[in-house]
């Protein structure tokens, strides 16, 4: 029975159309695209779902299953495993990035706890060896019979032949020209100025600084001036003289200005001077000047010590 209506439409037909209006090719595919995607992706996903459910319950433990179960299984299990590789595939990348955010910041406190203990390792070292120049410092001032004082180098003051330090001690504290400066390995100088709070020490190494010294086993007396950094000239040493390389030099205490037997360095050469009249020896100083970092200043009367205590006895 065909229902036709009077507007030329049909109803109960596969398609009815107003007047006028027209009917494309393709209408049966358009219809087909108005279902939106996203029920569509939804209708995937339950299907899927639905078919792992008919597989797990619909499976028979003794047997492989029945054609349904085949079927559907054949048509879900690769997607199903599709589906698990990629949420591996992203829990995997997840844990990874999160794993590594926790790496680096572990990293940050590591380096910083790192630079902490270095900064403290450091400071350790640095005290342990401020305290054991010092207990060198304290024993020396324990063997000399006379007053001291201990200065720290404040800094250096070396232009042309003139080599001088600064410390931080001076008249205030008894310190006055002239009074020897000593370290635990040796000689230093002595004071070419004061003040109040300060005080200019040059070195032996100065060429303009002269000390009267002895060579410790032959007893062989000389004068030690100024050189280079670290080297010295025994001068004056008798032609006939047995002193050798190796031969420690030490003060003679007869200038009046340095307290006997104190180190001053040894014999590196031996030679005879320009005018073949005596011996000279070359010196390097007991004392690193490069590294030195505390002194001792001797204390003693304006002009120097009684050059009597340095005077050897004899028989």
């Amino acid at each position: 029975m065909d229902h036709t209506r009077r507007d030329g439409g049909h109803i109960g037909s596969e398609y009815f159309a107003l007047p006028g209006s027209r009917v494309p090719p393709n209408w049966k595919g358009a219809c087909t695209d108005i279902m939106p995607r996203s029920i569509r992706d939804s209708a995937i996903v339950i299907f899927l779902i639905a078919g792992g459910l008919v597989i797990l319950f619909s499976s028979d433990k003794n047997s492989g299953g029945n054609v349904i179960t085949r079927t559907v299984y054949g048509i879900v299990s690769p997607v199903q495993r599709a589906a698990y590789a990629g949420y591996r595939h992203v829990r995997y990348t997840w844990d990874s990035y999160v794993a590594l955010v926790g790496v680096q910041e572990e990293n940050r406190n590591l380096k910083k706890q790192l630079a902490d203990l270095k900064r403290q390792h450091a400071a350790l070292l640095a005290e342990q060896r401020e305290n054991r120049r010092l207990r060198k410092l304290l024993n020396l001032k324990a063997q000399h019979e006379f007053p001291s004082v201990v200065a720290q180098v404040t800094g250096e003051d070396a232009v042309g032949w003139h080599r001088t330090f600064f410390i931080n001690r001076g008249s205030e504290d008894g310190i006055l020209p002239f009074m020897a400066v000593t370290a635990a390995e040796g000689v230093v100088g002595r004071i070419a100025k004061t003040s109040g709070e300060m005080s200019q020490v040059v070195l032996v190494t100065d060429p303009n600084l002269a000390v009267d010294c002895r060579v410790a086993r032959t007893r062989d007396r000389g004068v030690l001036t100024g050189a280079t950094e670290n080297k010295c000239v025994l001068k004056y040493l008798q032609p006939g003289s047995d002193v050798r390389p190796g031969d420690e030099v030490v003060t003679s205490g007869l200038d009046g200005i340095f307290p006997r037997d104190l180190p001053v360095g040894r014999i590196d050469t031996v030679s005879q001077d320009d005018q073949r009249l005596f011996l000279q020896a070359r010196v390097t100083t007991a004392v690193n000047f490069s590294e030195i970092e505390e002194v001792l200043v001797i204390l003693g009367e304006q002009g120097g010590f009684d050059i009597r205590s340095g005077m050897e006895s004899r028989p």
